[in-house]
Order: C-alpha cells, then structure tokens, then sequence
C-alpha cells in the first residue's frame, strides 16, 4: 500500500479534522506502553500497532544480549512504525461511548514505541504530522528507574533486560509539554503533541483510566482546527465581523 500524497498548507478545518490520529504511546521499557495501548484501542475501536513487533532481527538480538540500542540502530525502525501506522490507520467499527454516540470518529489507530529522545519523535513527525498524513499525538508514559528495575524483574519471556533499564533511562528525554510548573531554566523546545504520564504511584489500573482520559480530551480537541492552520487573512476577517 503506497503513502498518501501530503495535503497541502492550506489545508480545510474539515479536511484537517477528518485525517487520521495516529497516538503514539510511548516511554522507557516497563512503564506500561503495551497494556495502556490495547486499553485504548478497545476503548476507542482502533487498531493498534506494536512497536516491539517491528525491530529487524539484528536489533532484537542485539537487546537479548544486553546490548542497548544506538541511534543508527533506530532510524529504520521508527520509519518502519511511521509506515505500518499509516497503512493500519481505519475507520472504528462503532462509535466509541467515550466520545457519545453522535461523535463523528475519524480514523487512526495506537501505535506503541519507545520513542525515548525527541530526535525520535521529530523522525516520526517528519513522516506523519509535519507532511500533513495524520494528526499524531504523543502520550509518554514514565517513572523512576527503582520503580522500573522493580518492574522489568517481575517480566518472563521479554527480550528487555534488567542491566539496560538504566541505558533507556539515560537515554530518554522526556516531553517539556508546556504544562509542568513555571522556575528553572528550562530550555528545552515545547512539545505541545505531548502528553506526560508519571506511572510510580499509580496502579495499572489507574494508569488506563488516566490514559483513556486524555485521550477523550486530544480527540475533542482535535475535531476544532488548530489555530497553526489559520491565515493571518482569516483572522483578519474574524476581526472585522
């Protein structure tokens, strides 16, 4: 199945409202990327696509050694998700009771991936959102490394070892969403396609509910056109009425 062409700048509010979501749920190992994702893809009626199933054989086995993953290790394989999301993204089968029943739901599909550094995710925004292809969202789920070790020994039969929980911890970057407490010296670039979950003190359960949550609240939200695709001439216009 061949990609979409890019809808162009100027793209309509309905056009815009009606291209395919594709949420990306993200984070370090063992913060619950896998069970948040099939809670939202029933929740939701979307398809979902699992990121650990699409590494090339060399990555897997580099990570069953112990090794962590590079960034050349990588680029592959997030262009490889940015692929298979566009091509599983569909219409749900029956409006999810989430949004009511006269919600209009375009289509999009879950899609899990660490996408741990904001290098990653500018990759996967370079192949869906910035060419116009999807409205792609970001929920990164998180917690302390202590809290994550914890996990990573409760799991059997997963590649992730417990020596590279502290690598994936090093290694991530989490979200500045905008919305953390105003102080210090933060400088880092706004993510504002970012959500940020902290999962320590929260069961399983409750990390679901949260997610299902904001997600409810990314999809309202996203049926109104962004204010980014909005001339300077419209609101010249809004102005004058």
């Amino acid at each position: 199945m061949g990609s979409p062409e890019a809808l162009p700048e100027d793209v309509l509010p309905s056009a815009y409202s009606q291209l395919p979501r594709i949420f990306i749920v993200a984070g370090p190992a063992a913060t619950g990327k896998s069970t948040v994702a099939k809670a939202l893809a029933a929740t939701y009626g979307l398809p979902m696509v699992e990121g650990d199933d699409l590494h090339p054989p060399e990555n897997i086995e580099k990570m069953s050694e112990g090794h962590p993953l590079t960034d050349e290790d990588r680029w592959g394989w997030l262009q490889r998700i940015s692929q298979v999301s566009l091509e599983t993204v569909s219409i749900p089968t029956s409006p999810p009771e989430e949004l009511g029943d006269t919600h209009s739901n375009p289509p999009g599909c879950i899609t899990t991936c660490s996408a741990l550094k904001k290098s990653y995710r500018d990759l996967l925004r370079s192949q869906l959102s910035e060419p116009g292809l999807a409205i792609l969202r970001f929920l990164f789920l998180t917690a302390s490394e202590e809290v994550l070790l914890q996990r990573i020994e409760e799991r059997v039969n997963h590649y992730m070892k417990k020596n590279m929980v502290h690598s994936q911890i090093v290694t991530a970057e989490v979200p500045r969403t905008g919305e953390e407490e105003v102080g210090g010296d933060d400088e880092r670039e706004i993510e504002d396609d970012c959500k940020v979950i902290w999962t320590d003190e929260l069961t399983p359960d409750e990390v679901v509910e949260m997610a299902v949550e904001v997600v409810k609240q990314i999809m309202l939200a996203d049926v109104s056109e962004p204010r980014s695709l909005k001339s300077e001439e419209d609101e010249i216009v809004e102005e004058e009425e």
